[in-house]
């Protein structure tokens, strides 16, 4: 087995014994990984310990003949602690963009420039305002589909073509068919088929998220309803795109939260 080391991120963990377990990573390197974890439950461990919401820095053993390889050592390069102000929605969006990573990343293919951006949304939701975050994951999430090949067409009609701004009306609301893949304009709407009607606001606010920056997007602030609609969309858009019909746990955690103001507005 050759020795390999590369910059990681813990996506999900499963238990195999009392004292062992198997994590899947997102690594610079090596794009997404699952590795043997052997004795890393036990407490008495001498190596570094495996953390989620950290960069690591991991050494593991690649395996040329079996499923996995093993970790060898484990070293802390940063942690997102995600104590601030609204730490609940702080560990619920960054849980979910971890989950978003587990669910669509093809194993074992480098993303260098994915992995970077992924560790930037990490350090923006351990930072950034309490407000901040719902655009912070909702512009992550079109990132992460846009780089995976699934693009939600937002600024055209995915019927014809047609720019959104010859045919949206402020005030009216926006038809989104995520079976179709995008915003539908009136004329190429189809008598029987379900849209998702997206307030006319709220959609500029997604239309304009999909090119921002993660600091762009830090300036903007969504209400939790308005959140909540351009969420459903993106993900009902995801289970007809990537033909996926896993929930996003750490989203239905937060929809569960909605009564919480002082935390998610």
């Amino acid at each position: 087995m050759a020795l390999e080391k590369t910059l990681a991120l813990v996506l999900k963990s499963y238990d195999w014994s009392e004292s062992s377990r198997t994590i899947s990573f997102f690594t610079k390197n090596y794009g997404k990984l699952s590795l043997v974890d052997k004795g890393g439950k036990s407490m008495t461990a001498k190596r570094g310990r495996v953390m989620p919401f950290a960069e690591l820095e991991l050494t593991f053993y690649e395996s040329k003949k079996e499923s996995s390889g093993y970790i060898s050592d484990v070293e802390l390069i940063r942690l997102f602690e995600l104590s601030g102000d609204g730490s609940l929605g702080r560990l619920a969006y960054a849980s979910a963009a971890c989950e978003l990573l587990q669910l669509l990343l093809p194993k074992e293919e480098p993303l260098l420039d994915l992995y970077d951006y992924s560790v930037s949304l990490l350090d923006k939701i351990n930072k950034a305002s309490k407000q901040a975050l719902s655009a912070l994951f909702l512009t992550f999430f079109l990132r992460l589909l846009s780089q995976l090949g699934y693009h939600p067409s937002l600024s055209f009609c995915i019927g014809c073509g047609k720019k959104a701004e010859d045919f949206l009306s402020k005030g009216k609301s926006v038809k989104f068919s995520p079976e179709r893949g995008g915003i539908i304009c009136p004329s190429c709407q189809n008598p029987g088929e379900s849209y998702i009607a997206l307030p006319y606001d709220g959609f500029m606010k997604l239309e304009n998220l999909q090119t921002a920056s993660l600091t762009e997007a830090e300036k903007l602030t969504l209400g939790f309803k308005e959140t909540s609609l351009l969420l459903d969309a993106l993900v009902k858009f995801l289970e007809y795109q990537a033909d996926i019909s896993s929930k996003i746990k750490s989203l239905e955690f937060l929809h569960k939260l909605k009564n919480a103001k002082t935390m998610l507005e």
